[in-house]
């Protein structure tokens, strides 16, 4: 480390390795990173390119920080730093470039960069999150870590409070010393994006309360919007003592810096299109300034859209980008909303007629499809090749890009939250919104898909490949059965939670599509997954039904066999039906959320139940189906994020906290990586 160094003395020296060999061959600490939100770490490829501040803009700001978190200036006895503002000002530029400094200073602790629209803000991985990177800095902390996980693998799982005390405080408390750490920064920014308000009130107290009673010995740096309900637990008592708050608003100040970040970005798109240097003059710089209003997020989508590849050019971009001067001045819009609001109106309305459908339903389904083969998925519901789907998506090449993983399209990212908040409130994007109309086409499409796959799979045997494009082929035969049992999952997964979606009720083409899935199939053909089971919200879907469907397609069973026989619970619960025989599903109160009912996919030392195809609805019985699980694996990337996308939607008949996806809570059951099973023969009856 100091080959080379002469003529100086270290005295009481302490380093802290951050190499990670010391993390290898521990299965404790793989454990927590399975448990952790890898993406939403400061140096994580799923961010790349992150925001920054771009040309030495906001020197001041970044030094009034770095001062705060080395002790240097008056703020620093105060350990947690707020710094709020509305969205779009740079914040998380801020907090980027915040995050590179201390971690080039050995003072950056752990960092977690939530966001919304991409999954990164289970508010159960946080804590597990933040104590993999301390494990990452503190080889000695590394050890304490594993031992604990090992000893105790229900900790990752666990309440707030207890991962807390657990993973964070104990093992810091066995360290020798831990001046190593001491003063070291814990930044969370987009805090406001944690799924949960809840959450986010009981993380603060959670970090306030052990900066008052000294049980860790970071300072903490918090990045959101200024939400009443953070801006509540800010105001709490037992926070006050300890905190230092930086606002930062929209600011003219800023338009100087936004001035030069444009002039820099325009130079590079005009000459990487052979453009004279001065092809954007100066008086159509000062209306992009004057557009902006001193948002970073609409200067930075504003360069992505005049540099787009598939437009007629930047000149033509820029014109367009510029018409929307006497808009803006017309609706006298001061709301910072409005005036992202008509430059994300302009993004959709360049979009071809015959894509733009496609490209709604693409954005809606991205909500409801489970993250891990996203891409995949999606294309399979609305029949498109990928190639086809990545098309679509290049018209929005301003607000978002798909990630590849191993020379594939794997999911969608977004830049920034504000686009998919636009495209979900119907007052904004009117026309545009991805809800309304377009919902109950998507439910529809996606439930004849489903009918459509099991009428091809009537074998007995999945078969996804009835469409007219068909999927690569990987060379390992088990990881085909496992990637089209996740794909069929994840249609499944959709068609649920499009029809639970609140307050919006399902017509009566589409409830009697949905009268028509064979239920009974969806144990038998999700099994190959690594998923363990599914639930689905029983008032919700009942609630949207028209009256005369509820019954015929979810009711609660009156047969006294499926009292007696529910699976792992106390035998005073109801049983509940999907659908009717000879196609129907016995499903199970969720033991923790009485408004869940839920069916698993494997036994996983229970048993699965289905109505006998024999039975008509008035003599339901049960007829039990035990699996012999027969483990495959999927390979590289693609197992750990199907492991992950799996536990962003799947909770613990065993844990104590409740995982969400993305639109809404999710209602699954926890997976164990396990492949596909084969029946025993049926015939058993349940009561034998």
């Amino acid at each position: 480390m100091l080959d080379g160094a002469h003529d100086f003395a270290l005295y009481h020296p302490t380093f802290v390795s951050t190499t990670t060999n010391h993390m290898a061959g521990k299965q404790g600490l793989d454990r927590l990173l399975d448990h952790s939100m890898r993406g939403a770490f400061h140096d994580s490829s799923d961010r790349y390119p992150p925001p920054r501040c771009h040309y030495d803009s906001r020197q001041e700001l970044r030094k009034t920080i770095t001062d705060w978190a080395t002790g240097q200036s008056e703020a620093s006895e105060k350990l947690l730093l707020w710094m709020h503002g509305p969205f779009g000002v740079g914040k998380s530029a801020v907090a980027q470039n915040s995050a590179e400094a201390l971690a080039g200073l050995m003072r950056l602790a752990a960092s977690l960069f939530f966001s919304r629209p991409n999954r990164r803000n289970d508010s159960n991985r946080i804590f597990t999150s933040i104590a993999y990177q301390l494990a990452l800095r503190s080889p000695p902390l590394s050890d304490i870590l594993d031992r604990i996980i090992m000893s105790n693998p229900t900790i990752l799982t666990a309440a707030l409070p207890i991962q807390f005390q657990e993973l964070i405080v104990k093992p810091l408390l066995q360290l020798a010393q831990v001046t190593g750490l001491d003063g070291w920064t814990i930044i969370l920014d987009g805090f406001d994006e944690i799924d949960g308000i809840d959450a986010q009130s009981d993380i603060i107290d959670i970090i306030a309360t052990s900066i008052h009673e000294r049980t860790t010995p970071f300072r903490w740096f918090i990045l959101s919007r200024p939400e009443a309900h953070i801006q509540r637990a800010m105001r709490a008592r037992n926070v006050t003592p300890s905190l230092h708050t930086l606002d930062l608003p929209l600011s003219p100040e800023d338009d100087h810096e936004i001035l030069t970040f444009l002039m820099k970005e325009l130079e590079k798109i005009g000459e990487k299109h052979g453009l004279p240097l001065a092809w954007c003059t100066e008086a159509q710089l000062a209306i992009l300034v004057k557009l902006v209003g001193g948002l970073w997020i609409y200067a930075s989508t504003i360069i992505r859209f005049i540099g787009d590849a598939k437009s007629l050019g930047p000149q033509s971009q820029l014109r367009l980008v510029l018409s929307l001067a006497e808009k803006q001045a017309r609706r006298l819009a001061t709301n910072p909303l409005a005036v992202m609001d008509l430059f994300y109106d302009l993004i959709m309305e360049q979009i071809p007629s015959p894509i733009l459908l496609t490209a709604r339903k693409i954005l809606l389904l991205q909500l409801f499809v489970p993250q891990a083969f996203e891409i995949l998925s999606i294309a399979h519901i609305l029949q498109l090749s990928t190639e086809e789907l990545s098309a679509a998506c290049s018209f929005l090449q301003s607000v978002l890009f798909i990630v590849n993983e191993e020379g594939h399209p794997s999911h969608i990212q977004f830049y920034h939250a504000s686009f998919m908040e636009y495209a979900q409130d119907p007052q904004r994007s009117k026309e545009f919104c991805i809800f309304g109309d377009i919902l109950e086409s998507v439910r529809l499409e996606v439930i004849e898909r489903v009918n459509a796959v099991h009428s091809c799979s009537a074998g007995g045997s999945l078969n996804l490949n009835f469409t007219p494009w068909e999927l690569s082929k990987p060379e390992d035969e088990a990881e085909t059965r496992e990637r089209d049992a996740l794909i069929y999952y994840a249609m499944i997964w959709a068609m649920f939670k499009l029809c639970e979606r609140r307050a919006s009720p399902i017509s009566p083409s589409t409830a009697a599509a949905l009268q028509n899935v064979a239920f009974s199939y969806i144990p038998r053909f999700a099994r190959g997954s690594s998923i363990m089971g599914m639930a689905v919200k029983y008032n919700a879907l009942r609630d949207n039904l028209p009256p005369e469907y509820r019954d015929k397609i979810i009711r609660k069973s009156t047969n006294p066999l499926h009292l007696n026989k529910t699976p792992g619970h106390p035998g005073n619960k109801h049983a509940f039906i999907l659908g009717t025989a000879p196609n129907g599903l016995i499903c199970w109160p969720h033991e923790r959320d009485e408004d869940l009912i839920f069916f698993p996919f494997r036994d996983g030392g229970t048993w699965l139940y289905e109505i006998e195809t024999s039975m008509t609805p008035d003599t339901e019985e049960i007829a039990a189906v035990g699996t012999k699980p027969a483990p495959t694996r999927l390979s590289g990337k693609k197992q750990s994020r199907a492991q992950a996308s799996s536990n962003n939607v799947a909770t613990s008949s065993d844990s104590t906290t409740k995982a969400k996806p993305k639109a809404e809570q999710s209602d699954a059951i926890p997976i164990q990586a396990q492949s596909t099973a084969k029946r025993r023969r049926k015939g058993k009856r349940a009561n034998r």
